[in-house]
Parts: structure tokens; sequence; C-alpha cells
């Protein structure tokens, strides 16, 4: 869990920058990687091959998933968005 909530918080961190306008220098592409690194966690094991409308259903139900993890651990997502937006500052 620990792994995870590292990985959220530099996905919040990376939000934070974008709402802000802040430059994340050479970051940008570093987002694109956290963004798909938290979606992969609610991706089924079994993923379809890339491409396929199988694949993209899977996406969308993993940001699903994720956006209930998130509705259910809101106090975390709280914390962990301010301390993005103070790291943003």
């Amino acid at each position: 869990m620990g792994e995870f909530l590292a990985l959220l918080l530099a996905y919040y961190t990376c939000d934070a920058a974008a709402q802000s306008q802040q430059p994340l220098s050479g970051d940008r592409l570093a987002c694109v990687d956290t963004y798909e690194a938290v979606k992969a966690f609610f991706i089924p094991l079994n993923e379809a091959p890339f491409g396929t409308p199988e694949h993209a259903a899977q996406r969308v139900e993993a940001y699903i998933a994720f956006s209930a993890w998130e509705a259910e651990n809101a106090d975390v997502v709280a914390d962990l968005r301010a301390a993005a937006a103070a790291a943003v500052e």
C-alpha cells in the first residue's frame, strides 16, 4: 500500500502542477507514466491486447475503479492532494 500511496502522491503532484500551470521541467513525460502506473493498479491481471475493444473497456473500468477508490478514501486523497499542492507552490 505504501508504494501505491507514493505513486498517488506523484500523480496528484503532476495534477497540481498542470492545474497551476507550473512547469515540471522534463517531468511531463514522467507524469504520463505515473498516470498509467496508477491505472495499472486497477486493471485486471489478464489485460486484453492493446488496441482491442476489450482493452479499451478495461481502461475505462480501471478509471472507474480508481474513482471509486478515491471516493472510498477521501481523507487519504485530501491529504495527498494537499501535500502535492504544497510541493508545487
